[in-house]
C-alpha cells in the first residue's frame, strides 16, 4: 500500500488489527496487555521472553503471536483503505473513553461512516425482538424519532424488528444512528436491510469489531450486543421474550454500569414476557422518550432539547439540588367541600400523559402525512403521483432545493410512502 493510502489509517492501524486477530475477538486479555505493556505496538515489537514474563499469556497464544505475521493485518488494513472504511484502536486518541472502562475492550474498530466523539454525545441502544409485534414496532420508532429529535444518538444492531424500527425512527426524527454488526460490515448478511445501512453510513456510523468479510455466525452476536451497551449511556428494551438476546444486552449494560430502561407490554404477550422480568427487577419502565432523556439533561445541557416535549427544563427543576439548597413548601390545610367544590363549566381537565401531550402540540398532518414528517417531505409527498418522474422535475415541483430532495426521498421511503423505479424515477404510493 502506498505512503498516500496510509495517511488514510493511522499508523497504529496495523497492530491493533494484528493484536485482535492473535487473541480473536471479544478477549479479555486485550486490556490486561495494553496495560502492562503500553499499546498494541509494543505487544507486537516483544520477544518471547517478555511475553511470558507479563504472565498473561498461555503457551498457545505466545505461539500465535509468532506465527501471525504482520502481514496479514496490513492487508485487511488495505481492504479497509479500498473501501473507505476507518480502523479504531486504544491508541488512536478518538478511541471512546466509554469502551475503555469495560474489561474487553476491542484492539480494532472497523467503521463506515462519520465517527462522533463518544464521549460527549447522549448515545443510547434500543434492542428487542426481531418478531416485533405492530405494536413494538411502532412504539420503537416513535421513542427513537424523539430521541434523534432531542439530540441524542440511537444505537443499535441493525436485525430485523425492534433494531430496524430503532434506526428508521431516528433518521425520521432527523437525527444520527449508529449499527453495531456481528460480521463484516461488507458482509452479506440480512439483505433487506442493506439500503437502511447505507443510509445509516450516509448519515451516522456502522462499525463492527470483525474485519471485511467476517461471516455472522452465532457466537459473534453476544460479543456484538457488548459493544452495543458500552458505547452508550443507557439500553432501552422494548418487547422482548423470556431467553431474547436482548436480555443478554441489558445485563451487559448493567455490568459495564449502564441505565436500563423497559416499555411495559401486554401481561399475556409472549414478547413481554422479557421486558415486565426486567422492570421487576430493577429497570426504569418508560413509556415515551422523555423518560430516558430526563435523566441525561442534567449532564448534557448542551446536547439535549426537551423542548421538543414543550418543556423548558432547568437542571434546578429535575430536583438535582441539595435537600439544604430547596426552598421549604408550607403545608396547607385541607379546605372544607363547600370550599372544594368546582361547578361544572369550570372542571379541571384530566391530566394527560407525556406522550398524549406531545401528540397534541404536533401539527395536524397534511393529505395524510404521517405524524411527525418533515415539511420538506410532506412538500415532495404532495407531488408525488402514478407517473414516474425524475429527481430534477421533483424538485422544480415542490420547491424543495436539489440537495435536500434525497433526505426527503429516503424519509418517505422509511414511511413507504415512494416507490423507486429503474432509471431513477418515483411514484407516490397512497
Amino acid at each position: 500500500m502506498g505512503s498516500s493510502k496510509r495517511e488514510m489509517v493511522s499508523e497504529h492501524a496495523v497492530y491493533g488489527v494484528w493484536l485482535q486477530l492473535v487473541m480473536g475477538e471479544g478477549s479479555r486479555k486485550v486490556p490486561l496487555l495494553l496495560d502492562y505493556f503500553g499499546s498494541c505496538r509494543a505487544v507486537y515489537e516483544a520477544d518471547e521472553i517478555e511475553r511470558r514474563l507479563s504472565g498473561l499469556l498461555v503457551p498457545g497464544e505466545i505461539k500465535k503471536m509468532e506465527e501471525t505475521p504482520l502481514d496479514q493485518a496490513s492487508e485487511i488494513v488495505d481492504a479497509c483503505v479500498r473501501l473507505h472504511y476507518q480502523i479504531l484502536t486504544p491508541d488512536d486518541a478518538a478511541y471512546p473513553g466509554r469502551l475503555r472502562n469495560i474489561a474487553d475492550y476491542p484492539a480494532a474498530l472497523y467503521i463506515s461512516g462519520e465517527w462522533p466523539a463518544i464521549d460527549d454525545e447522549v448515545c443510547i441502544a434500543m434492542v428487542g425482538t426481531r418478531r416485533a409485534s405492530r405494536y413494538g414496532y411502532d412504539t420503537a420508532m416513535n421513542i427513537a424519532r424523539d430521541l434523534a429529535a432531542c439530540g441524542a444518538i440511537v444505537v443499535s444492531g441493525c436485525a430485523r424488528g425492534i433494531d430496524t424500527a430503532a434506526h428508521q425512527g431516528a433518521l425520521i426524527g432527523g437525527g444520527k444512528t449508529m449499527g453495531v454488526l456481528g460480521c463484516g460490515i461488507n458482509t452479506p448478511y440480512n439483505m433487506q436491510n442493506e439500503g437502511l445501512r447505507q443510509v445509516i453510513s450516509a448519515s451516522g456510523a456502522i462499525i463492527s469489531e470483525f474485519p471485511p468479510g467476517a461471516p455472522p455466525l452465532n457466537y459473534h452476536f453476544p460479543i456484538r450486543n457488548r459493544l452495543i451497551s458500552a458505547l452508550t449511556l443507557g439500553v432501552v428494551v422494548v418487547e422482548a421474550g423470556d431467553r431474547s438476546g436482548s436480555l443478554i444486552t441489558a445485563n451487559l449494560a448493567l455490568e459495564q454500569g449502564r441505565d436500563v430502561f423497559a416499555v411495559p407490554g401486554q401481561v399475556s404477550s409472549p414478547m413481554a414476557k422479557g421486558v415486565n422480568k426486567l422492570i421487576f427487577d430493577g429497570a426504569k419502565p418508560i413509556e415515551d422518550a422523555y423518560g430516558v432523556l430526563e435523566d441525561y439533561v442534567v449532564q448534557f445541557p448542551h446536547k439535549i432539547h426537551l423542548e421538543y416535549f414543550g418543556r423548558n427544563v432547568r437542571v434546578y427543576d429535575r430536583g438535582v439540588r441539595p435537600k439544604w439548597e430547596r426552598e421549604p413548601v408550607e403545608k396547607q390545610k385541607k379546605p372544607p367541600a363547600s370550599v372544594r367544590s368546582i361547578p361544572s363549566d369550570q372542571a379541571v381537565k384530566p391530566r394527560l400523559t407525556e406522550m398524549e401531550a406531545a401528540a397534541d402540540r404536533m401539527p395536524e398532518p397534511e393529505n395524510n402525512a404521517p405524524v411527525g414528517m418533515s415539511e420538506n417531505a410532506v412538500k415532495v409527498m404532495r407531488v408525488l403521483s402514478g407517473t414516474p418522474k425524475p429527481p430534477e422535475d421533483i424538485a422544480a415541483e415542490s420547491g424543495v432545493p436539489a440537495a435536500e430532495l434525497m433526505k426527503c426521498l429516503t424519509e418517505l421511503e422509511l414511511y413507504g410512502k415512494v416507490r423507486i423505479l429503474p432509471g431513477k424515477r418515483y411514484t407516490g404510493i397512497k
